[in-house]
């Protein structure tokens, strides 16, 4: 196994026992029970547990909840097909945390549970956290100013308040379904929808 899927495979089981105890309650026999590697192997990508900590929850909660990185594509014909990408940016992020998760009970709760935890630990990271939410809301804007500008939608909406209301839909459906199953985005695709044929001409 070369050194990236080794490190992988760490990070992996690590995060699913992140999701599945306190950070204290994880002990470094644990991690190394978990991923079959030697203590030694674990400190060479990580100094400690903390370290690994850290990379983990980077990894897998502040990188992956980077708008620009569940859409990679930047120009659109339509709002419309914004909405499509979004949506499926966030079911494809779904289904890596499903895969990583899997097996983890509760992993959605577990989840917003580790994002809580952030802020704890690391407010560097929790930083970046909330910076992502600031970049979001800049993609909205803009993807709203281009939908003005075909006349796709209507040109007396408050541009900032509209583009919050999308990001709270998706805030708001992935904490209320992360007290299921995790984010329902057949349901999320309906609400944004909703939203969008509301601002149509």
């Amino acid at each position: 196994m070369n050194k990236n899927n080794r490190k992988e495979q760490l990070y992996h089981e690590a995060f699913k026992l992140f999701l599945s105890k306190p950070f204290e309650a994880v002990s470094i026999a644990d991690i190394e029970s978990a991923s079959g590697m030697t203590r030694g192997a674990i400190t060479y990508y990580a100094k400690d547990k903390l370290g690994l900590f850290y990379s983990v929850v980077k990894h897998y909660l502040v990188d992956t909840q980077n708008l620009k990185q569940k859409i990679t594509q930047t120009e659109f014909d339509s709002m419309k097909d914004f909405i499509e990408a979004y949506v499926n940016g966030c079911q494809e992020t779904m289904n890596r945390f499903n895969d990583v998760g899997k097996n983890v009970q509760n992993a959605s709760r577990a989840y917003m549970s580790l994002i809580l935890q952030i802020c704890k630990y690391f407010p560097d990271l929790h930083s970046q956290y909330l910076e992502n939410r600031n970049q979001e809301v800049i993609i909205w804007i803009g993807v709203l100013q281009k939908a003005i500008e075909r006349k796709e939608i209507k040109s007396d909406i408050d541009i900032m308040n509209t583009a919050r209301n999308f990001m709270n839909l998706f805030y708001g459906q992935s904490y209320i379904d992360s007290l299921s199953v995790g984010l329902n985005t057949v349901e999320l695709r309906m609400q944004l929808m909703n939203l969008y044929k509301l601002l149509r001409i």
